[in-house]
């Protein structure tokens, strides 16, 4: 099919947006425990979703799985078990530096690993050392400064973010940065590991392609796999908790509620996995008209769109309100920054599709 993209960073956009929408009906769920809303938006976004839409758009799912290698799937499966714990730290991460700080540090390590290492690292090819050969010329090199410049950004919406928090009337006791910091980098270490799922499941998207599988569909083969490894993660942790805590019953109840809002809660929380499992089903769009050449950009796209989208919901629902002017100048700054990044790195895009080889 033929590149496109500045289209596939609309479409980034869009999955980008989604992915940002994903916590909002979280706020409507107040009576259950936390285990039992995560693992039942969980399974919606890692388990049900990934699973229904591949059968329903690859041309025999069944067919895929018995032509791709079994190794491939294995690494894919592996690599989002361990992403699972990356999702598990992240949340730890807000408990001990607060959302926004947590956000800026776990997300700008996970763009930046998770974009530049498979250039040098690859989960099925091992050690390719491709950074020269991407970076050497004019396109790469302006692909490049839109990377750097995403970072930049995503680091002054962080650092607005830290001075909002602590200027928003916390107690200094509320955080603790010297547990809160490495937990945020070992996060977004960890998460970076999902685009790594996605690389080592290609062979998937491969195999559904050969057999008529759209180019824009082709990666909702992968996700069963990397999205089900970070299932299995998740599930063990939260029935870890629905034990300890003795919270089962609330799957069938809410404590001191009427039980038809019950039915409202998984509403919620089908709504909430189903925002989580649609970033991805249009990454993978986004992915094929952002064109082979500097498809690695999109990890990179994703997640500063990701924070931008993040911190637009911030704005509306009014969670920068009184901040002073510096705080407020320097949120915008950040999020101009990743606006201006995107364009740069889709110029870079559209550059190399006509640039000589």
């Amino acid at each position: 099919m033929q590149a496109n993209p500045f289209l596939g960073i609309a479409i980034h956009g869009v999955g980008a947006f989604s992915s940002a929408s994903c916590y909002t009906p979280q706020k409507q769920t107040k009576l259950w425990s936390w285990e039992i809303y995560w693992i039942t938006q969980a399974s919606c976004a890692w388990l049900i979703l990934p699973i229904a839409v591949a059968f329903l758009t690859i041309p025999d799912y069944l067919a895929v799985l018995r032509g791709c290698p079994g190794d491939a799937m294995l690494r894919s499966f592996l690599l989002g078990v361990i992403y699972g714990f990356g999702g598990l730290m992240f949340g730890l991460g807000i408990r001990y530096i607060g959302f926004s700080l947590n956000y800026a540090i776990a997300i700008g390590i996970s763009a930046g690993l998770g974009t530049v290492v498979p250039l040098i690292w690859h989960p099925t090819d091992g050690f390719v050392w491709k950074v020269a050969e991407k970076f050497s010329n004019l396109p790469g090199q302006i692909v490049l400064a839109g990377i750097v410049l995403s970072l930049v950004g995503i680091s002054f919406c962080g650092w607005a973010g830290a001075l909002r928090e602590r200027s928003g009337g916390d107690a200094p006791s509320r955080y603790s940065f010297r547990r809160g910091i490495p937990v945020a980098i070992m996060a977004g270490v960890l998460s970076s590991l999902f685009n790594f799922a996605l690389i080592a499941g290609q062979p998937l998207a491969d195999a559904a392609s050969q057999l008529s599988a759209s180019d824009l569909m082709k990666m909702n083969a992968i996700y069963p796999f990397s999205n089900g490894g970070a299932w299995v993660t998740n599930f063990v942790w939260c029935a870890i908790l629905i034990g300890r805590n003795r919270s089962a019953s609330e799957f069938l109840s809410l404590p001191g509620a009427k039980v038809g809002r019950l039915s409202f809660y998984y509403l919620m929380a089908f709504l909430s996995g189903a925002f989580w499992y649609f970033q991805f089903f249009f990454y993978g769009i986004g992915q094929a008209y952002i064109g082979k050449e500097y498809e690695f950009t999109s990890w990179a796209l994703h997640m500063a769109m990701l924070i931008l989208f993040s911190n637009v919901y911030g704005v509306v629902f009014q969670e920068w309100k009184n901040i002073s002017r510096p705080t407020r100048w320097l949120l915008h700054g950040g999020m101009a920054t990743i606006v201006v990044a995107t364009l740069v790195i889709a110029y870079g895009n559209h550059l190399g599709q006509h640039w000589p080889n």
